[in-house]
């Protein structure tokens, strides 16, 4: 090899070794806890269509519910080089090693919808003790008395404790009164559908299927109980929450067959959480982000955050999540055949 061919070939090298520095610089890597939730690819189209405007490269893992697997995708995404990182974090304080070696390394962190306690972390998310209260509040003026099992989160989430103190807020007082009885109380691992089936046919069998509302803390957990209940000839008949506005619930709303889901427009979330991200990887502090406002963590730290508003779903006001364009009418109406509520009508 001649001299200048040898001088070219590290030329061509030392460009594509800065061209690769520059892709690192402008990707965003995220962490989702367990991307099978339905509401998490709603989530992160929101988020790729802010990054596709601005350039910006997107890398995304799937912890599949393990802490440990978590904190290894967080790792590996540092090792890639990414200018931010988004985390939905499965065990928030399993992966406080990860989030220290990011900051070492100047990377910037967004904990999304899920709380990390920690004051250099932005936060992005729902007023989730306000997404709890919500809850309560459509489920009690649903069901005012009776027999109520509370399905509640994953224990190791801390975010289920935020949603719990908000519904605490709602029906403490119908519970204090005798109005309600809290006949059963579960937590439901990774908040799996199939988790919450098991444990709720347990529930039904312990109390002779006496069961009037089931105060279920998301989606996933109400699919669980749903499935329990229509094997027991009860669905429609007992009341349901849940959280996330998922597709098949708003349906099962419009079928009479839950009461209510929170809903958190996860298009919202998604576009503010990747915008944040672009003005921090343009240069931005992550107290000077757009929409930023302080706001005290579990331990007191004052945090960084941006909070966005959730919106109770009920039959009454199913017409919001069609006119927002989250469902099309024909999916949400898809077999309902009697009693359809307006916004199928």
């Amino acid at each position: 090899m001649s001299k200048f061919t040898k001088m070219l070939a590290g030329a061509i090298s030392a460009v594509a070794l800065m061209a690769g520095a520059a892709a690192a610089q402008d990707t965003v890597g995220v962490s989702w806890r367990y991307f099978q939730d339905e509401r998490w690819k709603i989530d992160e189209a929101a988020m790729k269509t802010v990054f596709d405007k601005a350039g910006v490269s997107y890398v995304g893992i799937d912890a599949q519910g393990d802490p440990q697997k978590q904190a290894a995708d967080i790792e590996s995404l540092i090792a890639r080089g990414v200018k931010v990182l988004i985390i939905v974090a499965q065990d928030a304080k399993a992966i406080i090693p990860a989030i220290d070696e990011a900051k070492r390394s100047n990377i910037a962190v967004i904990a999304y919808d899920a709380p990390i306690d920690t004051g250099d972390v932005l936060y992005a998310s729902f007023d989730n003790v306000a997404v709890g209260r919500v809850m309560g509040e459509a489920l009690l003026k649903a069901v005012p008395k009776g027999n109520w099992v509370a399905m509640d989160g994953d224990p190791a989430q801390t975010i289920q404790q935020v949603f719990k103190s908000g519904q605490m807020q709602a029906i403490q007082a119908a519970v204090d009164k005798g109005d309600i009885k809290i006949v059963a109380q579960q937590n439901v691992e990774q908040w799996k559908p199939d988790v919450a089936e098991a444990l709720m046919e347990q529930v039904l069998t312990a109390n002779d299927n006496k069961v009037d509302a089931v105060l279920a803390m998301n989606d996933s957990i109400a699919n669980g109980v749903a499935a329990a209940l229509s094997s027991q000839d009860l669905l429609g008949k007992v009341g349901i929450s849940g959280q996330d506005g998922d597709k098949n619930v708003l349906n099962r709303i419009a079928k009479g067959e839950q009461t209510m889901t929170v809903w958190k427009d996860a298009n919202a979330l998604g576009d503010v959480a990747a915008k944040a991200a672009v003005e921090i990887i343009q240069g931005a502090k992550i107290d000077a982000v757009t929409g930023v406002k302080a706001v005290k963590t579990e331990s007191g730290a004052s945090q960084p955050s941006i909070i966005l508003d959730p919106v109770a779903i009920t039959r009454d006001n199913l017409d919001l999540v069609v006119k927002s364009g989250w469902i099309s009418k024909d999916v949400l109406c898809n077999s309902v055949t009697k009693n359809p509520p307006k916004a199928c009508e």
